[in-house]
Order: structure tokens, then sequence, then C-alpha cells
């Protein structure tokens, strides 16, 4: 049996881990905005930079986005959906069926939205509708002090002023290793 979040949360370590690793002198001051996207052959969509949006009738596996908001429009099926400094928003008619989690902002569940498994608001507020459902646990923990959430700037500091993307899909690479085209690139 799968763990729901366990996998999505790798997968937004792996967008993230180069924020983690980089050193200050190496970024660029120049205000270049970096935005990348990777679409799994599981059904995972990740991005950094922009907003994951998840259209009417799409079913994917892990939502993942970095430096954006992941939106799931009505009649959108995600099974789990994370956003690292941004939101996750499930709209009417949508549905989460592993869990929704935010480090860094808000999860907001709509009237006529569901939730299967947990929200988790790390950072920032969680907001459920009248008519919301989220069937799991509901968390949200943010600790202010003059006005500035703390666990907020700690993840903002963390991923500070990232200028790289660097996402590899090892199948393509092996099938580069066969004169195949890869999709490792750097940005």
């Amino acid at each position: 049996m799968r763990s729901p979040l366990l996998p999505t949360l790798a997968l937004a370590a792996t967008l993230a881990f180069p924020a983690f690793a980089g050193d200050d002198s190496a970024k660029k001051a120049n205000g270049i905005k970096v935005v990348c996207a990777s679409n799994g052959k599981d059904g995972s969509r990740a991005v950094q930079g922009t907003d994951l949006i998840i259209e009417a009738g799409d079913k994917v596996t892990d939502a993942v986005a970095v430096d954006g908001n992941v939106i799931i429009r009505k009649g959108a099926k995600v099974d789990d959906a994370v956003a690292i400094r941004g939101r996750v928003i499930v709209e009417s008619g949508a549905r989460v069926t592993g869990d929704a989690v935010s480090m860094g902002g808000e999860v907001r569940v709509h009237n006529g939205a569901r939730v299967d498994g947990s929200a988790v608001a790390l950072g920032g507020k969680l907001t459920v509708d009248k008519d919301g459902l989220i069937d799991g646990d509901r968390i949200s923990l943010s600790f202010e002090i003059g006005g500035k959430d703390l666990l907020r700037g700690f993840i903002e500091d963390a991923l500070d002023e990232e200028t790289g993307c660097h996402i590899i899909d090892e199948d393509d690479d092996k099938d580069d290793d066969h004169g195949g085209n890869s999709s490792h690139k750097d940005v």
C-alpha cells in the first residue's frame, strides 16, 4: 500500500534541494525568475516559480509547486498536493484523494471541495469553507512574533533566491545512454 504523503514530499524536496545547497556567492542578482516544470510518467506534475493548475478532468498522482500555488479546478482529481512557499487551493467540485499540504502558505478548501486525507498548513493558514470537506486531520501551525510568522520565515530563508533548476527523469537518462533523448536540463 502506498504511503500517501511520502512520495509527494520526496518530489518537493527534489525540486527544493538545490536551494538548500546553493552558495550565496554563486547567486545572480539580475532578478531573473526561474520557471521549471516536469510531468512524470507516473502522472505526477511539479513546477517551480509558477502556479500549477490542474484543470477539470485531469487526474494527477502528485501535484507539487515550489514558489507557486497548486490550484485544483472543479472536476479535477489529485492524489496529493503540496505547495512550498505557495498555496493549495481546492476549488468547488475538485477532489484531493490524499493530503493537501502547504509549507509557508495557505491551504484553502472551497465549498463543495473535498480532501479525503489531511489538510496541513505549516507557516500559513488552513481555511475551510462551510461546505468544504476534509476527512483527515486539520493541521495549521503558525507562530507569529511582531507580525512575522517564524515558520514561514524559516522556509523563505531556506529557499531564498534559488536561480537554477535541475530536473532529471531517470528513465529518459537511461534511454540517453542508448542514443535516445534526455530530459536532463539545467536552467
